[in-house]
């Protein structure tokens, strides 16, 4: 009964964003220092300008600030797909490291930020690092070589950073999650060292549509105070469609994910833990279209 009470309503977006920015909410993260989530948008069109580095900040109540925060010492964050909360106070943002629709992998799509954000809204970079160049003891690339890399989704615990995979699935239908240890020093190094990321659970987060089994790549993450993970799936592009993603509970690493909810006709792309740990809020890209989001009770 109380997961019925969860319902999917707009994101109220003020006047001087709506009128100048396209918007596909794609993470979402709860700032401490703000009282605020802090939002990614994957493809920020800003009065013609492209890529602009912004965050944006969501109230409780559903709102977006009407001044967004512009990430310092960066001129452009091309696919900004996740943001999670790191160690004091600071944040982790990645792009999706993965090809644009003209087939190219520009420097600027390949990052994984951490930023410090303070109550003075101000967004500062400590560190940076590529993760396509990331290898394994045997030179191979820790999610093999089965087809694109398309990081989605992004969580943070005990000083490693947990890698949600879009794509490429494996071939059973798995998605797969890597873990980054030491992130705060590879991101302050700005190199991956060998054998530093490394797979980490594996699991079929598959629906039913269209009479076939179809299976989903990894939207978002978020952590539990329990070590389980929250986990948004959407189909991969390219792939067989889903027709709407998905909400999964994933109780340990290599786990069988349960699922909690079908969004029929909707991305999930962004989870974040509320305030109190009571619930979670789930945010939709909708292309443009007016924002989604939910609150999902734990």
């Amino acid at each position: 009964m109380v997961a019925c009470a969860a319902l999917i309503v707009p994101i109220k977006v003020p006047r001087e964003i709506s009128e100048h920015t396209g918007l596909e909410l794609s993470g979402a993260a709860w700032s401490s220092a703000l009282s605020r989530y802090v939002l990614v948008s994957d493809d920020i069109i800003d009065e013609g300008a492209k890529h602009t580095p912004r965050l944006f900040t969501l109230s409780e109540a559903g709102e977006l600030d009407s001044a967004p925060i512009t990430i310092e010492g960066i001129s452009e964050l091309n696919d900004p797909e996740s943001i999670t909360a790191g160690p004091d106070g600071t944040f982790f943002i990645c792009t999706s490291h993965s090809l644009n629709k003209k087939g190219h992998l520009p420097e600027s799509r390949r990052r994984l930020l951490q930023i410090t954000l303070g109550a003075d809204r101000k967004a500062k970079i400590i560190g940076h690092v590529d993760l396509s160049v990331a290898r394994l003891a045997d030179g191979k690339p820790p999610w093999g070589e089965a087809g694109t890399l398309d990081i989605e989704g992004i969580a943070f615990r005990e000083g490693a950073l947990f890698i949600g995979l879009k794509s490429p699935l494996a071939g059973d239908g798995s998605a797969s999650i890597l873990r980054l240890s030491d992130v705060v020093a590879v991101v302050k190094a700005g190199v991956v060292p060998t054998g530093a990321l490394s797979l980490w659970s594996r699991g079929r987060f598959c629906v039913p549509h269209d009479g076939k089994s179809v299976c989903e790549g990894i939207a978002d993450l978020a952590f539990l105070p329990d070590g389980s993970l929250l986990v948004a799936g959407n189909a991969p592009k390219g792939m067989p469609s889903d027709g709407g993603g998905s909400l999964w509970k994933l109780e340990a690493a290599n786990g069988t994910p349960k699922l909690l909810k079908r969004f029929d006709g909707l991305k999930p792309e962004g989870i974040a833990l509320a305030p109190g740990h009571t619930s979670a809020i789930v945010v939709f890209d909708t292309d443009g279209r007016q924002p989604l989001w939910i609150r999902w009770p734990l």
